[in-house]
């Protein structure tokens, strides 16, 4: 499968945010303005870069 520059699978995003893989997953897990990631299958899962730039945006204000 090939992913575009605008998704991220979770290595990648969690490497992006510059955070663990189990840190992502906490964010994702406890904090409810945190972008809620996409399945595309059963075993893959993407965030959208633009979602996690909008968050990022947000925890700056």
């Amino acid at each position: 499968m090939s992913l575009n520059n605008s998704n991220l699978r979770l290595q990648q995003a969690a490497e992006y945010l510059g955070i663990s893989k189990v840190s992502l997953y906490r964010l994702g897990e406890n904090d409810p303005t945190f972008p809620r990631k996409i399945h595309i299958t059963s075993r893959c899962c993407i965030y959208r870069r633009v979602d996690l730039d909008a968050w990022l945006e947000s925890k700056e204000a």
